[in-house]
């Protein structure tokens, strides 16, 4: 999976007791979902600031006036959108970088790609920025920016890391060579001492985690500091000869996220070729190895963990349509594990977008117990969701992460009917259902 999510919209706990404090359904509070912000441009990654109050959301924009013959238009339409206080009901929200690199092959700017991971460092008003630089070509220019807040209303922004040289020279998974950053986490060594810490970037199109760690002593007032990058993590991937990925042969880990816990252990979600059941989260230690692992996901573009309990997104969850089945298609539906006539009935007629009744939008966020091998999963539907935060006692998505700001009209070319503009959401697990994980068909991972 090269460049996530395009194909598919352009072409066509057991819970140790009671629900955790993060998914019980809070006091006074109306049923269902709080919209934190939304007029978002596809937003993709989200993390706290240093001081953990508030919260970073990467858009990657919705590219721009610059077309290539293949369709491709660029733009600097990519930014960083900064929440202050997303618990309140009034929270701030303000743009602390914007202006950077957005590429769309879709119309109206669904699916696009550019700003998709953001993380700060232990630098006050310093963000490392997943994306691409725009003096390379375009998609073919894999790079981890920093971004410096100089003023209160300027920002400079620099190519830092060069990941798509990394794949170039290391090619870790041995296939294509391409790089497609999709998350960031900075990882800091020594909170309460100088700058210290390192980066690790999901990389989508290398099928690796980068390890880039800084020279701070090359650092001056006008450079970013040298660095050293490794491949931290990476998996087999499976090509055909013009680079695309082979169906038949073993689904790709694809890593779109990261999130770490208290401990230091780091948790990678995996796209799974976004054939059902083949997704993956993964959870290693510091140096990088494995520690655990949750299979049977469908498409995984966001992790996040607090204290016992493992979130999960599943973008197409259970089941996308691309592959065969119909959108938001729900395994117990109706109340059996594969599903009933009835729920297949339901979703049947939906699905055709000229249906008196829209298609439901697929995405669903799991949530499980990450002490118990047989943990029960529960999940809430949530609309095409990319990466999830939690602070304790609240989990945030990002939702509708494929579609800009205005959403997605239905017609021809979208087979979930209409789509809501970017957003992100406060989730309400209390009416969260039961969900089994989805067995991989196919050769398998």
């Amino acid at each position: 999976m090269r460049r996530l999510g395009t194909g598919a919209l352009a072409a066509a706990v057991v819970l140790s007791a009671a629900l955790p404090p993060a998914v019980a359904h809070g006091r006074g509070e109306a049923p269902g979902h709080r919209v934190v912000v939304d007029g978002l441009d596809n937003p993709r990654q989200l993390n706290w600031t240093n001081d953990g109050a508030d919260l970073l959301v990467a858009e990657a924009g919705r590219g721009g006036p610059e077309c290539s013959p293949d369709g491709a238009c660029a733009g600097p339409s990519g930014a960083v959108t900064l929440v202050e206080r997303p618990g309140s009901r009034s929270p701030e929200v303000s743009t602390p970088v914007e202006g950077l690199l957005s590429i769309a092959t879709a119309p109206g700017g669904v699916a696009a790609v550019g700003v998709n991971g953001v993380d700060t460092t232990d630098v006050p008003g310093q963000f490392l920025v997943a994306g691409y630089d725009p003096a390379g070509p375009p998609m073919a220019n894999g790079s981890l920016l920093v971004a410096v807040q100089e003023a209160s209303d300027v920002t400079s922004v620099l190519a830092w890391a060069d990941l798509q040289a990394a794949e170039e020279e290391l090619n870790p998974d041995g296939a294509q060579v391409h790089s497609n950053p999709y998350a960031v986490l900075y990882v800091d060594e020594d909170p309460g001492g100088a700058p210290d810490g390192y980066a690790l970037v999901a990389d989508a199109g290398a099928n690796t985690v980068w390890k880039v760690v800084p020279d701070f002593t090359t650092q001056t007032e006008e450079q970013a500091p040298e660095y050293e990058i490794t491949a931290w993590a990476t998996w087999p991937t499976t090509a055909l000869p013009d680079g695309t990925d082979d169906p038949a042969g073993p689904a790709e880990f694809v890593p779109t996220s990261l999130t770490s816990d208290g401990d230091g252990n780091v948790y990678v979600g995996g796209l799974g070729s976004e054939r059902p059941g083949a997704a993956s989260v993964v959870k290693f230690d510091a140096d990088g190895t494995e520690l655990d692992r949750w299979d049977g996901f469908t498409a995984v573009t966001g992790v996040a963990v607090d204290g016992e309990h493992l979130y999960v997104s599943e973008l197409f969850g259970p089941t996308p349509p691309a592959l065969g089945g119909e959108p938001g298609a729900e395994e117990g539906a109706a109340g059996s594990a594969d599903g009933s006539e009835e729920a297949a009935a339901g979703t049947a007629g939906a699905a055709d977008p000229g249906a008196e009744e829209p298609a439901q939008v697929p995405g669903r966020v799991v949530v499980l117990h990450t002490g118990d091998p047989k943990a029960t999963r529960w999940g809430v539907d949530v609309p095409l969701p990319a990466d999830l935060a939690t602070d304790g006692r609240r989990v945030y998505a990002a939702v509708n992460s494929l579609a800009p700001a205005e959403g997605i009209p239905a017609g021809p070319q979208n087979p979930f009917g209409a789509v809501g503009g970017g957003a992100v959401w406060a989730l309400d697990f209390s009416q969260a259902r039961r969900v089994e994980p989805v067995e991989a068909a196919g050769p398998g991972r």
